[in-house]
């Protein structure tokens, strides 16, 4: 019997992520990545709450679970609004590599439950606000804001018309 060699490298990493897009009353709620413990030259950016998945963890529970880390907010996942993948070349991922990183984040329309607003310690979110989605274009964010607000607007579009 022979013992099978360590898998090739498939020249790429994988990230699983899940995310929340709470709104409430024309506000949505962003958590401020913030990398600046690791590198001072970081230029923090507003994402939505949420964060990777762990190994075996469920994507609803990983994006509950980071909501209440990130902001001290309990959600109820209302709808899975979709999965949005995105390609970073390793030249421009967060710290030396060599590879490109291939992501899939699945993005979930969420209700807060109870909890009261906080900042995450010791975490990659150094801050979590509400913001006018009005106010959204003129934040320095992550570009899956935009797609998760017009996933969200589409949903509840799509919802009231029925």
């Amino acid at each position: 019997m022979t013992t099978p060699g360590p898998p090739a490298d498939p020249g790429f990493d994988t990230r699983l992520a899940a995310y929340c897009v709470v709104v409430n009353e024309g506000s949505i709620l962003l958590a401020l990545w913030d990398m600046r413990a690791r590198d001072p030259r970081f230029v923090p950016r507003w994402t939505l709450p949420g964060g990777g998945v762990e190994l075996g963890e469920q994507p609803e529970i990983a994006a509950v679970r980071e909501v209440q880390e990130e902001t001290g907010y309990q959600v109820h996942i209302d709808t899975l609004l979709s999965v949005d993948t995105g390609l970073i070349p390793a030249h421009k991922r967060f710290g030396p590599t060599k590879h490109p990183l291939q992501t899939a984040a699945v993005l979930y329309a969420a209700t807060v439950t109870g909890g009261d607003l906080r900042f995450e310690a010791d975490g990659t979110t150094s801050e979590a606000a509400w913001f006018p989605l009005d106010e959204v274009g003129s934040l320095n964010r992550v570009d899956r804001i935009d797609t998760a607000i017009r996933l969200y607007q589409e949903t509840a579009h799509h919802e009231s018309s029925r």
